[in-house]
Formats: C-alpha cells, structure tokens, sequence
C-alpha cells in the first residue's frame, strides 16, 4: 500500500484546499475514493478501508492546507484532558466564535490561520468583548506583526508553529462585559431555567452583574456538556479532521468509519 507521507509529497496546497472544501465526513467510501483517484489516479487506494480513506483525507487536510481545521484540531488536543467544558463555533453578537472553553471563566478563542485573512477581526474582538471573561486570537506566524496592531490589551495570543500551539501572551481579566449581550445568548427556555422569565429587561433589573455572569457561565456549561463529554469519551476514536462532526452529532465513530466493534 502506497505510505500517506508519499502521497503527501505529491500533494499541492491548492489540492489539499480543495478537498478541505469539499470534504464530508458522510461520503461513502466509494465517493471518497473517487475523489482521490481524480488526483491520485496512480495510487493504489482501491483496496484501503474506509477508515483509511478517511484517514489518509486527515493527513492531507491538516498537514498541508494549515486552515482552521488544524487549529481548532490543536485546540481539542490542548485541553481535552482539562477539567473544563468546550465548545465550537459560538453565536456571539453579529459574530461566530470559532472555540470556547468554560471552567469558573468564560474564555475565547478566536483562530486566524495562516490562511485566513484579518477583515473581520475588530468586529470579532468587539463582540467578544461584550461576552467572555478572558480572549484568545490562535494566529499562524504570519499574523504576529499585524495582529497585534489590532487587539486590546487584554487580549492573550497563541501561535501555531510546527503544528504546535505556544503561547505568546497571557489576556488580561477582560472588563467591557454586558450583561445585556450576555442574555441575548439565552435561549428563551434557558432564561426561563435560569431566571424563571424570558423577560429579559426584567432579568437586566432584577438580577445583579455577577448573579448573571454566573448563570450565564453555568448555562453555557449545561448547554455544551454533553457533546464535549462525548468528544472526550470517544476523542481516541475520532481523527482530527472530523472532531467537530462528532461533537455536534454523537454518533459511534465505529458507526462512521465503518469500523468493526
């Protein structure tokens, strides 16, 4: 069988960015096969199992188009064995946050890969602003300079090198929360849960800045707690590539890769 790491070598960026697009953890091995084989048409991968297709779609994907998908992957695999519960691609504001991670703090985490662009950023750290106790931007080496023009203070930084997540910069207790952006993320069952009303300019009067920085911490906990403890249950299972398929819809991976129990 020909080695991922060969095939590897023959893969562009452009290539790999295409197949990120078109990628879909549902395809049947036969479709997943096809696409390779318009790529790869003389590579023996006729006779790979479906996990290894899928596998063989992870390496290419992750090690050579660097896009959100490698970042939020490094995310997982930083924090997974702390005791905390996470979440991806958060409503927030007029914004969508790629990674959250809630303990006694709400923390953020906003990626800007390598091969993203820096339009939206201060919208992005605007709105985030408004909602979390601490804010990450988790940046590719070549945004360093410019990003750091960009964010508050009290913004933290990590970079991605080598596939590798390090910390450039520590945030700093973030200060411009409001509660009232803060109620908008309730649903109004969840209101109802935690406030017993959906009245939410009643809630603003009513409940004190902390007594509602507390209930929206604890149900942002609730909300995620069961998909984030089936990714760490099953994580081991899971390639890289499809952690957030498997944490919005907990399905067996056995189920998915095919793969016998």
């Amino acid at each position: 069988m020909t080695s991922n790491n060969y095939i590897l070598n023959e893969i562009t960026i452009k290539t790999a960015k295409e197949l990120a697009r078109t990628y879909n953890v549902l395809l049947t091995s036969s479709q997943l096969k096809s696409v390779l084989q318009t790529i790869l048409p003389n590579k023996d991968i006729e006779d790979r199992s479906k996990y290894d297709i899928h596998s063989l779609y992870n390496d290419i994907i992750l090690r050579k188009y660097k896009s959100e998908l490698l970042y939020k992957s490094l995310l997982v695999d930083y924090f997974i064995n702390e005791d905390i519960i996470a979440a991806f691609e958060i409503k927030a504001n007029g914004s969508r946050l790629d990674f959250l991670k809630i303990n006694g703090n709400t923390i953020s985490y906003e990626i800007k890969s390598e091969v993203d662009n820096l339009i939206k950023l201060q919208k992005q750290v605007s709105d985030y602003s408004l909602l979390f106790d601490y804010n990450y931007v988790v940046i590719g080496q070549n945004h360093l300079n410019s990003i750091k023009k960009l964010l508050p203070q009290n913004y933290g930084i990590f970079i991605v090198k080598n596939d590798h997540l390090f910390l450039i910069k520590k945030p700093i207790k973030n200060h411009n929360i409001d509660s009232n952006f803060q109620l908008n993320l309730f649903t109004k069952k969840e209101l109802r849960l935690f406030f017993k009303t959906d009245d939410k300019l009643l809630i603003y009067k009513s409940f004190s800045f902390n007594e509602i920085q507390d209930k929206f911490r604890t149900m942002l906990k609730k909300r995620y707690n069961f998909k984030w403890e089936f990714l760490k249950k099953n994580k081991e299972s899971i390639l890289p590539v499809d952690y957030q398929y498997f944490y919005n819809h907990n399905i067996s991976p056995n189920v998915i890769y095919e793969r016998g129990n």
